[in-house]
């Protein structure tokens, strides 16, 4: 089976074929568009969590413009269209030509809106890059993972596909357009849908590429920011389903072959279970893949970002031990980070070495709060030792936004540049309409009751059919309702419903019956109990209650609703919700 991705690494004598496109600087450019930019760079991002590189701030942004500037004259080439332009693979030999991978297109797309405001010509790129993507789809729609550099024409064996670390990234490029310039919502829109149909198991884990098996993953594909950023912008697909399931497998992973160094392999397998696994050996490529190499050095610089954006727990957790040992394994010199890492956090080889093994520590030590650490690796991005072309370089350049505090989130900004958080509803099936089903809401009861029912005339809805019903059995129950959600970064964020209570209990002081509101944070802890209730409130039809969650922005959240009847005092109590919301603006 063919790689998607980085391949083999190619040493540094080898020969590569010309690039046989004009340079960028040899042609002319698009001019400039009047649309506004929102975060012209540079946009300043206050993190989540972690530590800056010590250089002042605008040392740090110096330092993105000069990489930026060497990144562009370099690797972003015109394509084989007038209108087109593409990231080359140049120095690296992963497509004929030099020409463009799919991995290559999204790191183009989403370096280059970041860098809106410092280039006058960065929406003319843009455009251009994504119109390359228009016009090299697949079967499915998204792009073809490979392309000959000179005539554009699919490079790889096989019917085309495309690959989830180039689509996830492509997607990602499309939603900052959207922030930055305004105008590219439905593309945006539509490309998400693709890969939500075409890049999500049915458990919602990631698969490798949109024509794999549904039992695989890539760790390297695990961009929790950029499916946090999903879930605020699409509200239409289920994207927290996916950081969910995203979150599990690293834990499940971590917990059972890498529980003290955080390491996960460069793939996956048996994704679809509990049980995920290190895939064989020589399962998609020949590094091997049961180890840390080319894919899952990028993990750290994934998780990391995350970390520092929204304050995953699970991403910050994860990065912390791999920094931890990265910096164990290189003795704190990111030279000798190793591309090829055993699970252990011991070297699989030492004789071959490359810059973005280093590099991509650099947001997990960030993260981690290690100030020194997070210095050396700093002043390293400024070198390239080992003489890495397309892959290292735009790593790096990515890892530079990151580091130097100009990396902004296009769903929720802390930016001193302009924007805010994006408005949106955040609870799929506000209403119960889906009915029995449940989903996305996850039900429980002691006595097997799904608290999701259709409306009666005893307990008619707030609107629509169906309701959310609690207890009522004049016997001891728990029932309960789940739904997980991403509150955005910057955002503020309430939670609203109607809650009608009716109850037979003949007290005015006992408080048999219960019902709670609460906040569930990693592994079902609660966060917060927003609100309480018993058969003391009762009340003639609904009653909304709005509460503020505007503390809990740039986390993972379950919003639990839990009814509890003890069947002590000889009554009965009914807690009926429904219309709910969870509204960010």
């Amino acid at each position: 089976m063919r790689p998607h991705g980085k391949k083999i690494r190619l040493l540094a004598s080898t020969v590569v074929s010309a690039l046989l496109t004009l340079p960028l600087t040899a042609l002319a450019t698009a001019p400039a568009s009047a649309a506004t930019v929102s975060h012209p760079f540079p946009s300043h991002t206050t993190y989540k969590t972690g530590v800056l590189p010590s250089a002042s701030q605008a040392a740090r942004d110096a330092a993105v413009q000069k990489q930026y500037d060497s990144w562009k004259a370099n690797y972003l080439v015109h394509g084989c269209a007038s209108n087109e332009y593409y990231v080359s693979t140049k120095g690296d030999g992963d497509a004929t030509n030099n020409g463009p991978v799919s991995e290559g297109q999204g790191y183009g797309m989403n370096i280059v809106p970041l860098m809106a405001g410092y280039d006058t010509n960065a929406q003319s790129e843009f455009n251009g890059l994504w119109q390359l993507v228009k016009d090299h789809k697949d079967q499915w729609g998204l792009m073809e993972w490979q392309l000959d550099g000179k005539t554009c024409t699919y490079y790889s064996s096989g019917t085309p596909d495309a690959a989830t670390d180039g689509d996830l990234d492509i997607g990602y490029g499309l939603v900052l357009a959207d922030a930055q310039w305004g105008g590219y919502t439905a593309d945006a829109k539509a490309w998400l849908a693709g890969i939500y149909a075409h890049d999500v198991a049915p458990d919602g884990h990631l698969k490798c590429e949109d024509d794999g098996p549904n039992t695989d993953t890539r760790p390297s594909d695990h961009m929790l920011d950029h499916l946090r950023a999903f879930a605020a912008y699409d509200t239409a697909h289920d994207w927290n389903k996916v950081i969910t399931r995203t979150e599990a497998v690293i834990n499940e992973f971590t917990a059972k072959y890498s529980s003290s160094a955080g390491l996960l392999s460069d793939f996956v397998v048996n994704a679809d279970t509990t049980s995920p696994q290190p895939a064989p050996a020589n399962y998609q490529e020949s590094q091997p893949d049961n180890i840390v190499g080319y894919n899952s050095i990028r993990v750290p610089w994934h998780l990391g970002t995350d970390a520092l954006l929204y304050g995953g727990a699970t991403a910050l957790a994860t990065a912390k031990k791999e920094e931890a040992c990265a910096k164990q394994e290189s003795g704190g010199n990111p030279q000798k980070v190793y591309p090829h890492t055993k699970l252990d956090c011991t070297p699989y080889v030492t004789n071959d070495q490359a810059e973005e093994a280093g590099d991509a520590i650099g947001p997990a030590a960030m993260a981690a709060g290690d100030q020194a650490w997070t210095d050396t690796i700093w002043n390293y991005l400024a070198t390239n030792p080992f003489g890495d072309g397309y892959y290292g370089e735009t790593i790096k350049m990515l890892v530079y936004l990151v580091m130097a505090g100009d990396y902004w989130s296009p769903a929720a900004t802390g930016s001193t540049g302009g924007g805010g958080c994006t408005a949106g509803q955040l609870l799929g099936d506000q209403g119960f309409e889906n009915g029995a089903n449940n989903a996305p809401w996850n039900t429980g009861s002691t006595l097997g009751f799904n608290p999701i029912t259709s409306a009666t005339g005893a307990e008619p809805a707030h609107s629509g059919s169906w309701i959310a019903w609690f207890n009522g059995n004049s016997t001891a129950d728990t029932d309960t309702a789940t739904q997980t959600v991403t509150i955005p970064a910057g955002c503020t964020a309430t939670l609203s419903y109607w809650l009608h209570t009716d109850t037979t209990e003949n007290t005015s002081t006992a408080k048999p019956d219960t019902f709670k509101v609460q906040l569930l944070g990693n592994g079902g802890t609660v966060l917060t109990t927003l609100a309480a209730y018993s058969n003391l409130d009762h009340n003639t039809g609904y009653t909304q209650h709005t509460v503020d969650v505007s503390g809990y922005a740039g986390q993972t959240v379950t919003v639990k609703f839990t009814g509890t009847e003890t069947d002590t005092s000889g009554g009965t109590t009914d807690f009926v919700i429904d219309d709910t919301a969870l509204t960010t603006k």
